[in-house]
């Protein structure tokens, strides 16, 4: 019988947690239920005790009563981690469910976290129901989020609706998906993309495919790029074409639609796993801010709408020297041959001459530093035209094919 895990605080939550069990075991799948509790009150309704998950991170229970409600919390995220991942290494568990509030949601998606994508993971929580956003639950893993409406404060027509779907989402997956993510035959290459490259990129993309190169498109919004790093990592893609790098400028600025904690991880992880790699400069001259959280020194800078809530606004010369050497310095560190492609005409849509984000001295900026890289593991490539056009994108794509067979991830039956 398929088995998923409940992660829940079986002191506060224990109708609720009893309510999940009652309707994942009606569907004919066996619950574990962990109780992660960490108040005085006592518990009911687990398989699985705090001790015994503390027990299992070397230590006992008994050892942590003296300590603060945060630091209870902060031992037990990872305790109760540690406990899912050897489960999940084991086979003893199928799929992970959850419901809470912020304390058992952290706990809950920080285990879930430690699970590869395709795993079914659920998590129905408050954090989702207000003005938060989902970063901190799902990381970069496919968490299903069920925003809960309300907060779950015992059983009521909202809360067991919400149950009953997160339940039954669990078990679906459990019983008719829940596939391990796994590569297949062909080579598979990350790309990096947004609204504003995304011509250059999607013609990178049908090239590559016409190639027979299966291709992934990352939204470079905060936490695409990040997602593929880690994809990288987990040796599921074989070449990195990461032509929008704009996570990397909306960092520095450390806010923003575009701007997520995980860009620090942009040209790092995929790096420390020497993935064949071709980087450019996709978004690298342009931040993005909503209506209400504009940056200083707007009366200088050259901006647009993107829609009625957020605009793209050009960097000013002095903020393109400081974003670029930050990108200039991830490359300098690089150990391994890569390609670094610039183009001559504007890294994104709208920044020719004449067009409405054409600044010239910001491009020259940029480019003007990135020609200073010193490194000799890259190789700098400069191909006229502007990035987000069809054919900067095949060509693109041509130098993507061409490192991956100089780095012996693919031979010569693929030939553009």
């Amino acid at each position: 019988m398929k088995t998923i895990a409940i992660i829940g605080s079986c002191d506060t939550k224990y109708r609720e947690i009893a309510y999940m069990r009652e309707q994942v075991e009606s569907q004919g799948v066996k619950a574990m239920v962990i109780n992660v509790a960490t108040g005085l009150n006592p518990s009911y309704g687990y398989d699985v005790s705090r001790e015994d998950v503390t027990k299992a991170a070397g230590k006992e229970w008994a050892e942590l009563e003296p300590k603060t409600k945060g630091e209870k919390i902060a031992f037990m995220m990872e305790a109760v981690a540690s406990y899912v991942e050897k489960l999940y290494k084991e086979g003893k568990i199928d799929g992970i469910l959850s419901a809470g509030g912020l304390q058992n949601t952290v706990m809950a998606t920080n285990a879930m976290k430690r699970l590869p994508i395709g795993f079914p993971k659920v998590m129905a929580t408050t954090v989702a129901s207000g003005r938060k956003t989902f970063e901190s639950v799902v990381g970069t893993k496919d968490i299903v989020t069920v925003p809960s409406i309300c907060d779950f404060t015992g059983l009521n027509i909202v809360t067991r609706q919400i149950m009953e779907n997160a339940c039954a989402c669990c078990v679906g997956m459990v019983k008719y998906a829940g596939q391990i993510l796994k590569k297949g035959d062909r080579p598979v290459v990350g790309v990096t993309l947004m609204g504003i490259t995304n011509t250059g990129a999607c013609a990178a993309i049908d090239e590559l495919e016409r190639l027979g190169i299966e291709t992934i498109g990352f939204h470079s919004t905060g936490a695409g790029g990040a997602i593929m790093e880690q994809m990288a990592a987990d040796g599921l893609i074989d070449g990195i074409l990461d032509l929008t790098t704009h996570e990397i400028t909306q960092e520095y600025f450390k806010g923003g639609f575009s701007y997520g904690e995980d860009a620090k991880y942009r040209l790092v992880r995929g790096v420390k796993k020497r993935v064949p790699l071709v980087v450019s400069v996709g978004g690298l001259d342009f931040i993005d801010f909503q209506v209400g959280e504009f940056t200083p020194r707007m009366d200088e800078r050259v901006y647009m709408m993107h829609n009625a809530n957020t605009a793209h606004i050009k960097l000013l010369p002095d903020e393109a020297e400081i974003t670029t050497a930050r990108f200039a310095a991830r490359i300098e560190k690089i150990d391994y041959p890569v390609k670094l492609l610039i183009p001559t005409d504007g890294m994104r849509h709208n920044t020719r001459k004449g067009e409405v984000l054409y600044y010239k001295e910001v491009d020259d900026v940029i480019i003007c530093q990135l020609k200073k890289i010193r490194n000799p593991n890259v190789e700098i490539i400069t191909i006229p035209g502007n990035l987000d056009t069809k054919d900067w994108g095949i060509k693109a794509a041509h130098y993507m094919v061409d490192e991956l067979k100089e780095r012996g991830a693919i031979g010569d039956e693929i030939q553009y």
